[in-house]
């Protein structure tokens, strides 16, 4: 070898391991930068701004808050979730924000978002709602508006009602989030919507073929009068009126008295208006409504039904909302009210405090009540329908009453017989033990196929006298068989029922407690209906305090999702807004 060749040599030795040196430190850097710390949430939050790595940084965020969350019980502030939460909510909104991001991608973000209940992730389901297209995106607005509910939030108001107006409940997937948008608008029931909903009720409702466009007005009309009634609007006490008085709306009925209930006070006065007759463009929209679709074909009959059709209602509100005014009113027309709407009127007298006065004109209404007379649209008997609600009085002086009635009874046989039968199931509900005798005379009496009125309710007759030989006038024992468990079978309910028409017989205020602490155990929703109907007849001026303990119970029925449970509780939400209306 040269010696120029000798000297070259090292030289490019020395070259070449500095080049292989700096090109292992650059690598070695890039693997550093590139990879980081897997478990530290920071690392993937910085990997949001690469689109390369940005879904994968989702899904791995999205999973440590899913760990997190597990690690804490569920519990949003723990330990564990909040410092994520801290790190991690405000980058991913503002993804979620800035769009660019396939729809998988965005999807995630926003069901995530609206998990983390975090107010800071507001603006990204907020976006959800405005970016709504009906029959496309109703997964996305499930989630947003499940997250904004439970926020309450004000700022969603606007898109929110635009959703709610933009959702086609007739369509298959708009089918599928009405129930979430109708919570979410309950959460935040923002003031600002008072007008629109106002102006939603007053729509008028079409007799059309279009079954999906009728579910959707429907849908609208109902949740609106809900809304209005939870914000106790009083400039919506006449458009909910005209809800009532509308035949066609008659499926938004319910909800539009209810909403009157919870308003109430401020709805007493315009309703006893109408039943008296002075309110004359109710009267005058009530008749056009009751006539529509009959033109010049209306017979004498159903043209004097509708002449009085504001009354049944006016009556069936006041009632409802059940304040200690109402009673005179509903007296007063009871007095110049003829078979229909004086039946109605008599029923509707059995939810308002009671008194000497409203007992003995239900018993001047029922015996003024022709045997034969049936009540529209079902065509039950008018006499049936008042003997079961006698029961509803809880007061057992009715008992010799209802027997001399149902003994007394003439007219069709079919008609005879059922007067009889619900006599004598008000009757055995009722009678105390020194009763027993009596209400033996009606069970007696021989029926035209040979039997007797009783025979049927044979196995009801004897749970009657049993728990009367057990529990004599004492109301203790009466509540203590509430939640006895041969109360619950259905075999055995009467037990149950029987003994909550005693603890309102016997019952005073103060006995509303002890069946608040019974209700737990009790799990039929026949004994419970009439156990929460012993409270509101127990509450004749209303109680807050018990309204709010009832509502508890109903909130954690609600919570717990069992289907049985909200069944079971869902008669106690009006007695809750009468209690609320009457200490207004």
């Amino acid at each position: 070898m040269s010696r120029s060749a000798r000297s070259i040599l090292p030289l490019l030795r020395s070259l070449l391991l500095g080049a292989a040196t700096a090109s292992s430190m650059a690598l070695s850097a890039g693997i550093v930068v590139g990879c980081g710390d897997e478990n530290d949430p920071e690392t993937h939050v910085k990997r949001l701004d690469d689109p390369a790595t940005l879904t994968a940084s989702v899904n791995r965020l999205v999973q440590f808050f899913e760990d997190a969350m597990t690690r804490d019980n569920k519990d949003r502030n723990g330990p564990n979730v909040k410092p994520l939460l801290d790190k991690i909510i405000e980058p991913m909104t503002q993804k979620c924000v800035a769009g660019d991001l396939d729809e998988r991608t965005n999807s995630k973000l926003i069901k995530f978002i609206s998990d983390t209940r975090d107010p800071r992730g507001e603006a990204c389901l907020i976006k959800a709602l405005k970016d709504y297209k009906p029959e496309s995106t109703e997964e996305d607005v499930r989630w947003a508006v499940r997250g904004l509910g439970a926020m309450k939030s004000e700022k969603a108001a606007e898109p929110l009602m635009a959703v709610f107006t933009k959702l086609q409940h007739g369509k298959p997937k708009g089918s599928t989030i009405s129930r979430d948008v109708h919570d979410a608008m309950v959460d935040i029931n923002s003031k600002s919507w008072e007008d629109g909903l106002i102006t939603m009720i007053g729509r008028p409702i079409n007799d059309t073929k279009d079954v999906g466009a009728l579910r959707n007005e429907l849908f609208w009309q109902i949740t609106a009068a809900e809304l209005l009634g939870w914000q106790r609007s009083e400039k919506a006490v006449v458009p909910l009126l005209k809800v009532v008085l509308s035949p066609i709306k008659a499926d938004a009925a319910t909800t539009a008295i209810l909403a009157l209930t919870k308003i109430g006070k401020p709805a007493i006065q315009p309703a006893i208006a109408l039943l008296q007759g002075d309110q004359k463009e109710l009267i005058e929209y009530s008749k056009v409504e009751n006539l529509k679709g009959e033109g010049d074909k209306a017979s004498a009959e159903t043209k004097k039904a509708a002449e009085t059709a504001h009354v049944a209602a006016a009556a069936l509100v006041l009632a409802t909302i059940g304040r200690q005014e109402s009673t005179q009113p509903l007296l007063a027309a009871l007095e110049k009210a003829e078979d229909v709407p004086r039946a109605i009127i008599a029923r509707e007298l059995t939810k308002v405090p009671k008194s000497p006065e409203t007992l003995a004109a239900f018993q001047a209404a029922y015996e003024k009540t022709p045997a034969g007379l049936e009540m529209p649209p079902a065509g039950i008997n008018a006499r049936v329908m008042l003997a079961e609600a006698a029961s509803n009085f809880f007061d057992a002086s009715l008992v010799p009453w209802l027997v001399k009635t149902g003994l007394d009874a003439r007219g069709e046989e079919d008609d005879v017989a059922q007067i009889r039968d619900v006599s004598l199931q008000t009757a055995l509900k009722l009678m105390k033990a020194d009763q027993i005798a009596d209400v033996d005379r009606l069970a007696g009496t021989r029926t035209s196929g040979g039997g007797t009125v009783g025979k049927s309710m044979e196995k009801e007759i004897k749970i009657a006298k049993d728990l009367l030989g057990a529990c004599s006038a004492k109301v203790e024992c009466y509540v203590g068989k509430l939640g006895d468990p041969a109360s619950q079978g259905k075999e055995t309910q009467f037990q149950g029922i029987k003994s909550a028409y005693m603890t309102g017989v016997f019952g005073t205020p103060e006995v509303r407690q002890q069946i608040i602490d019974a209700l737990p155990k009790v799990s039929n929703a026949a004994v419970r209906f009439v156990a929460v109907s012993v409270i509101d007849a127990l509450s004749p001026k209303g109680d807050t305090e018990v309204a709010t303990k009832l509502q508890k119970i109903v909130d954690e029925g609600e919570a717990s999702k069992d289907p049985e449970k909200i069944a079971g509780n869902a008669p106690f939400k009006t007695v809750i807004y009468r209690l609320s209306a009457r200490a207004q």
